[in-house]
């Protein structure tokens, strides 16, 4: 599997439906009354990196990632996911 599909199964199966999870949750806490400004900053913030997801997948589904430039994101992925737990 190249770099390329692994990503892309990262990004299908776990990155994005947890993004848009997460997304729906800061949703219901910016509408309530309970939010703060950090909460806006961080539900911008993940909508910053949904969109940067998708427009990856886009460019996986055209032919526009290099292998190398999928590497450097699935560093990134490992390094976020290490910083979680």
């Amino acid at each position: 599997m190249t770099n390329i599909q692994k990503l892309e199964k990262i990004l299908k199966e776990e990155v994005i439906p947890e993004m848009d999870e997460n997304i729906e949750d800061f949703i219901d806490i910016v509408d309530s009354k309970k939010c703060t400004n950090d909460d806006r900053k961080e539900l911008k913030y993940m909508e910053e990196m949904k969109a940067y997801f998708d427009e990856v997948i886009l460019d996986i589904e055209t032919n526009n990632l290099k292998d190398e430039d999928a590497l450097d994101i699935l560093e990134v992925l490992e390094e976020m996911r290490l910083d979680q737990e």
